[in-house]
């Protein structure tokens, strides 16, 4: 788990998240732990089942260089198919094309609650989407064929055994 990251086919990325219904210091601190690893990792977005948690929360790169967190979030409109290349930080070293919509109009919450609404287009609406379906229990690789996605399963499956086996000599 290179920066807190977990690796898919990890069950908590495939298993849809459950929505936040406490606002405070515990949600503060879950995105505290997110944003360290996200910069650690230097990803555009992370989402809490990415670091193990499984709760309907992430956070999106804004484009201008910040990042702002997203709670609860839902995809409201979509417009505009694209493919476009995609990668992910519980899959490392994959990337591949994935069909996709160049607007969304999201709505979420803040980690105050308040609602936002906001239409994306272009590579926020791609994060939104990328995170949106993290939260959902789907990586990427859901959006591709059974035998690509099962290619890169086994390729993700030998790389957490290596760091499994690395972190068990670290040990001893």
């Amino acid at each position: 788990m290179a920066h807190g990251i977990v690796i898919w086919p990890d069950g908590v990325l495939d298993t849809p998240t459950e929505r936040v219904e406490e606002f405070g210091p515990a949600l503060d601190a879950l995105l505290e732990r997110m944003m360290k690893a996200l910069l650690a990792a230097e990803g555009a977005g992370i989402a809490a089942n990415q670091i193990g948690v499984s709760k309907r929360v992430a956070w999106v790169a804004d484009g201008a260089g910040s990042f702002f967190e997203i709670v609860n979030p839902e995809i409201l409109e979509q417009s505009e198919k694209v493919v476009l290349e995609e990668g992910c930080l519980s899959v490392p070293g994959e990337w591949h094309e994935v069909p996709r919509f160049r607007v969304v109009k999201v709505r979420y919450q803040d980690r105050s609650g308040a609602w936002h609404e906001r239409t994306a287009e272009d590579r926020l609406a791609h994060v939104f989407q990328h995170e949106i379906d993290h939260l959902d229990g789907k990586v990427f690789l859901h959006r591709l064929s059974a035998l690509k996605r099962d290619l890169v399963r086994r390729k993700m499956r030998r790389l957490k055994r290596a760091e499994e086996e690395a972190a068990q000599e670290g040990k001893a």
